[in-house]
């Protein structure tokens, strides 16, 4: 008997998570960015060389995430249609969930290197928005999520 478990890559957005098998393997942001969950990777789906406007920084097509960070992004993009964000929120499912200690001034920081580090492969800097006493956002995103399935 064969062991070998095949996966079938889903590119359409599934509402219905509980159904068998499925598992969130990552997002595309826009038609242009991969984010994928298990490398904890921020990928450009297209291999252009581009230059920085402000000087020779050259953009990457690829880009590692920590943890903490990774975690922080997939929560935005898995709440991208709802609206805001509260800073309270985001504390309690980036940090606390996972027993690390949370302040908002960690979270400002862990916000604005993730904005940092996403500009580098050409995600505008406003992609992720934030408005005092509502908390964060993603900015004009079209966000799909991908599944994994076993069959």
């Amino acid at each position: 008997m064969d062991d070998t478990i095949q996966i079938k890559y889903v590119a359409t957005p599934i509402t219905k998570t509980s159904e068998s098998g499925l598992l969130l393997f990552g997002y595309i942001i826009n038609d242009e960015y991969q984010v994928d969950i298990k490398s904890g990777s921020v990928i450009k789906l297209y291999n252009t060389i581009e230059y920085h406007q402000h000087g020779d920084d050259r953009f990457t097509n690829y880009l590692k995430l920590r943890e903490t960070m990774l975690r922080l992004l997939i929560y935005l993009l898995a709440h991208a249609n709802c609206g805001y964000v509260s800073n309270q929120e985001l504390l309690v499912q980036v940090w606390e969930n996972y027993n690390l200690s949370s302040s908002t001034t960690r979270l400002t920081q862990v916000i604005s290197e993730l904005r940092a580090r996403l500009s580098k492969i050409g995600i505008a800097d406003d992609f992720i928005k934030s408005s005092r006493g509502k908390g964060y956002t993603l900015r004009g995103a079209s966000v799909t999520p991908l599944y994994i399935k076993k069959i």
